[in-house]
């Protein structure tokens, strides 16, 4: 069945990558970004809107009535400013996120999709910050990170793996997308939203491989464009009515030396 999602931030790269599948499955998918050209071709449409400017969100609010969109998917984040690399966090950011939230509230959409961050959960592991630090990054996750060890976390503790519920943030940016796990959360558990997700998206580059510049285990965190894809079709299409609720998991791919808990793609967070 045909579905209409619409999807911010969407000249980035989880977003074209979600808009290429999508659209190859036969889906209406409509790109919202403040520089997205008309052209772009991971959409069936596109709109230039400034989720910050209160005459671009009504606009924003009616293609979301006028087109029936049965999903939103939030991505749209200003990274340069906010990330985990900047040790700053922006209000513009939360600002955008409230905005989107309420207007896909007012026109009543069944499902919203957050765009979380793996950095809202791995404080321990000093391998993915700024810096990364190999040595201080503590057992197991270590050996299972180090691509000259046997050790495999999935297969030999899988009891260990990072539970996508678990709060522990490794930056400001951290925290602030735990801040949009919660407020989703709560709308959902409210009837806000017949569906909320937040996805604790990991690696994902334009060139699709698991290797990154200057981001030395990269591979462990990787998500690749097809497994986007398949992950937001999987809850564009769910059975409303079996798969309900707040749940939220990590977006990465079932890479050698994975940490991250994948294995239900449908996680209820513990209240």
């Amino acid at each position: 069945m045909t579905k209409t999602i619409l999807i911010t931030g969407a000249s980035g790269t989880v977003g074209t990558a979600a808009g290429d599948y999508l659209c190859s499955q036969g889906h209406n998918v409509i790109g919202v970004s403040r520089s997205i050209k008309e052209s772009a071709n991971s959409y069936t449409k596109t709109a230039q809107i400034d989720l910050l400017e209160e005459d671009d969100l009504e606009k924003l609010e009616d293609l979301m009535v006028e087109k029936d969109v049965d999903a939103v998917f939030h991505l749209a984040w200003n990274i340069p400013v906010e990330n985990f690399d900047t040790h700053n966090a922006w209000k513009g950011n939360m600002d955008m996120y409230l905005n989107v939230l309420e207007a896909s509230k007012n026109a009543e959409v069944p499902i919203f999709i957050n765009g979380s961050s793996i950095h809202a959960g791995t404080g321990d592991i000093d391998a993915y910050t700024v810096n990364p630090s190999f040595e201080t990054t503590p057992e197991p996750y270590k050996s299972s990170i180090d691509p000259d060890s046997d050790f495999d976390l999935r297969k030999q503790q899988p009891e260990k793996l990072l539970d996508p519920r678990v709060d522990n943030p490794d930056s400001p940016y951290g925290w602030h997308k735990i801040m949009t796990e919660r407020i989703l959360r709560d709308e959902t558990n409210k009837g806000s939203f017949e569906l909320g997700i937040s996805i604790r998206i990991g690696g994902v580059n334009k060139q699709d491989k698991p290797e990154m510049e200057n981001e030395p285990y990269f591979y462990s965190l990787y998500w690749s464009h097809k497994d986007v894809g398949r992950t937001v079709e999987n809850i564009l299409t769910a059975d409303l009515k079996q798969k309900n609720g707040y749940h939220q998991f990590y977006g990465v791919s079932d890479n050698k030396g994975r940490i991250f808990n994948i294995e239900n793609s449908f996680t209820t967070v513990k209240e």
